[in-house]
């Protein structure tokens, strides 16, 4: 009977543990953007795993006092940042650093997330346009993920048309409709 009672419970917590899993060996990157009017924001969510945090936190703590300041976050943000190119109808366009966030070093060897967030600003035109974006920044072993996302406002209307992703998943290309409502 005490058997019955501790089954369903270890079901309960091996179900829930595996829910939260996320790979030990590498650095699981996953970019958001949202294609909204005049920009493309871009949330970056990195998730280093336990054996590979040690590049993580060598990049985010370069004084090695075992915390991670608003000035190495922003660092970081930008060194990140700059392993990563978006174009626009083929050209590219530079990202603009918004805000980094860090979870204390504790917490992110717990599987807390690193979030960048920045924006690129582009022109709004009718038609057909094109959209590309490459994460080549690997601090470690990592996998990539890239999605893309529709903010209509202001009078304009997206609709993708086409989606392409490298088979490693850096790289993300989309075609969109952009029209006037």
């Amino acid at each position: 009977m005490k058997r019955a009672r501790l089954l369903p419970a270890a079901l309960v917590v091996l179900a829930s543990s595996a829910a939260f899993a996320h790979p030990v060996d590498e650095v699981v990157q996953g970019a958001y953007l949202t294609l909204a009017p005049g920009e493309v924001r871009l949330e970056l969510d990195l998730t280093p795993g336990t054996k590979v945090m040690g590049a993580v936190v060598t990049a985010l703590d370069t004084n090695k006092d075992g915390v991670v300041s608003h000035q190495e976050a922003r660092a970081y943000g930008m060194k990140v940042l700059g392993r990563s190119t978006l174009k626009i109808d083929g050209k590219t366009v530079p990202w603009t650093l918004g805000t980094v966030e860090v979870p204390s070093l504790s917490t992110l060897r717990l599987g807390n997330v690193i979030k960048i967030y920045a924006t690129a600003k582009r022109s709004d035109a009718a038609g057909t346009r094109t959209l590309s974006y490459q994460n080549r920044y690997q601090p470690a072993k990592s996998s990539w993920i890239a999605n893309v996302f529709l903010q209509p406002a202001s009078g304009w209307q997206y609709r993708v048309t086409k989606q392409a992703r490298s088979n490693d998943g850096r790289t993300l290309a989309v075609t969109y409709g952009a029209s006037r409502s």
